[in-house]
């Protein structure tokens, strides 16, 4: 049985990626994972094709760190050595979440740089994975691992990203960000000149990475449970 840890995380990850699925992040592909507090295990989205908005804490993947699947109603999406990786690698990381977005995705088969235009992206780091495959086994997992390295972020080529986070709201904040960017970008860019965030922005973006979740958590909330306070853990 669950403790109480594992349930708080259950429905962290169930609101995340109830959240991903409405920015568009989420959908057909894609899935997202939490690291269960206190344990070697780790909480999944399941694939098979679910709709994501109608996630729930009961639904969530409980694997170990070499991907074994030991607990959930549903199987381990099949891209799951992205997070055996990922999380082995750095252990500092709480989330990991591999998605499909439409904006991002078109920088990612595209030789135009994802330029930083929104003052969120300023100190984060983006990679590039250039392998064409799905990442369905350890090796393809360390070697997707290998491009991420410290960075926050990778766009994968043809494919989609993985993003990266120590809290899933930080994670969260990242995807909604680099989403947002892609989108505003791609706008800006046919008025002809583009003007980039500048590197030495003091603004650090994860301030603000609670506060992002949480809105999207509020919209799923009445008006009497909405909840009002940037330091709010769904």
């Amino acid at each position: 049985m669950a403790n109480a840890a594992e349930e708080h995380a259950r429905e962290k990850l169930a609101t995340c990626a109830r959240a991903l699925a409405k920015i568009g992040c989420l959908g057909l592909g894609g899935h997202v994972s939490l690291r269960i507090p206190d344990s070697d295990l780790i909480l999944i989205t399941p694939g098979g094709g679910l709709d994501k908005l109608k996630l729930a804490a009961k639904d969530m993947v409980v694997m170990d760190a070499v991907g074994k699947h030991v607990g959930g109603p549903y199987h381990p999406p099949l891209e799951w050595p992205i997070h055996t990786a990922v999380h082995a690698a750095r252990p500092d990381l709480d989330s990991v979440a591999h998605l499909h977005p439409e904006w991002s995705t078109i920088f990612a088969i595209s030789k135009k740089p994802l330029t930083p235009v929104r003052w969120q992206m300023a100190r984060l780091q983006m990679n590039y994975f250039e392998v064409p495959s799905l990442i369905t086994n350890p090796d393809l997992g360390e070697q997707l691992r290998e491009s991420l390295g410290d960075a926050e972020a990778v766009l994968m080529r043809w494919h989609g990203s993985t993003v990266v986070g120590k809290t899933i709201e930080e994670m969260f904040h990242r995807a909604f960000s680099i989403e947002e960017n892609a989108r505003l970008l791609w706008h800006a860019s046919v008025m002809g000149d583009i003007v980039p965030v500048p590197k030495e922005s003091t603004v650090d973006g994860a301030t603000t990475s609670t506060r992002t979740l949480n809105y999207f958590a509020n919209l799923e909330r009445s008006a009497e449970d909405q909840v009002h306070d940037s330091n709010y853990r769904p």
